[in-house]
């Protein structure tokens, strides 16, 4: 394999999991690589908020989250967040095997500090896709995945417009670009705002023929 590692960056609602499940079956039925596992910073985001609100629940202060009036929540720490990422960086390197690759997906305003945080023996075998969609598309496709898994019966929390702006109004995807250049690791800007299984199959082949 030329990369066993690939981040998969952009905005919620950009496409990241639409595009890793299509990318994962071509790899896969191509036999080019053995195995893909997808890691995303979720689990430990989450597990953070649990401890605030086990904290919360014993009157202490929440240290790195507030509640928003939706019923979701605010990260207030930038700094977890880094550390959230040098622990994904140091958990991936205990999986390193032939023929294993590894997906690794997250959203975050600053990429270039995102990115500081992985073992440079990660990013020496990386390549890098930024999946660039606009905020406003963004939000819409958002809005409709909330609605659907409610719709469904699901348990599903929508953060709010103010919060989402805050975060991912803007990002440094040009700064990313030319970081990730001088730095001699592969990127890739797609562009991911056009709908429908024609499009995403086009992406899917295209990503492809670089990755092999």
């Amino acid at each position: 394999m030329k990369y066993n590692y690939v981040f998969l960056l952009g905005r919620p609602g950009c496409g990241k999991s639409a595009v890793y499940h299509g990318l994962e079956q071509r790899i896969l039925d191509s036999g080019q690589a053995r195995t893909i596992e997808r890691v995303d910073d979720f689990p430990k985001v989450w597990a953070t908020l649990q401890r605030d609100d086990a904290l919360e629940s014993e009157g202490k202060q929440r240290l790195y989250s507030e509640r928003t009036a939706e019923g979701g929540y605010v990260l207030t720490s930038d700094e977890i967040l880094n550390d959230i990422l040098r622990e994904i960086s140091a958990d991936v390197l205990t999986k390193d095997e032939p023929d294993h690759m590894i997906v690794l997906e997250f959203a975050r305003p600053n990429y270039v500090g995102a990115i500081r945080n992985f073992d440079e023996r990660i990013l020496a075998r990386s390549l890098v896709i930024y999946l660039e969609v606009n905020f406003e598309i963004c939000w819409a496709r958002n809005v409709a995945r909330h609605e659907a898994a409610l719709a469904e019966g699901g348990d599903d929390h929508l953060v709010c417009r103010e919060a989402m702006e805050e975060l991912y109004l803007y990002d440094d995807q040009n700064a990313l670009v030319q970081y990730l250049r001088e730095q001699g690791i592969p990127v890739l800007v797609v562009n991911n705002e056009a709908e429908g299984e024609e499009h995403l199959i086009r992406q899917v082949e295209e990503l492809f023929a670089v990755l092999f």
